[in-house]
């Protein structure tokens, strides 16, 4: 099995993010990161779209992570006009 030096490919790929989407399929999740990499790598302003399916567990473990890292929180719950007046 060659690697990924063997055939010329890096391991890493380093782009700027410019846009996510999902879609479900199958009780997983299909996201989709939309990248812009570096001057010289694709075609001037050609986006590059890599599909990452996950569980809806893995979803929600890494964004728990990217709300910690980033020293975040989740939003919170907006409470309706009908909770608050009838609790």
């Amino acid at each position: 099995m060659a690697t990924s030096s063997e055939s010329g490919l890096d391991r890493d790929t380093y782009g700027f993010l410019v846009g996510w989407e999902h879609a479900e399929c199958a009780g997983k999740l299909d996201l989709r990161l939309q990248t812009k990499l570096p001057a010289g790598h694709l075609a001037k302003g050609e986006v590059e779209t890599f599909h990452i399916v996950m569980t809806p567990q893995q979803a929600a473990v890494l964004g728990n992570y990217l709300f910690q890292i980033t020293g975040q929180r989740p939003p919170e719950k907006r409470v309706g006009r009908l909770r608050r007046w009838f609790g």
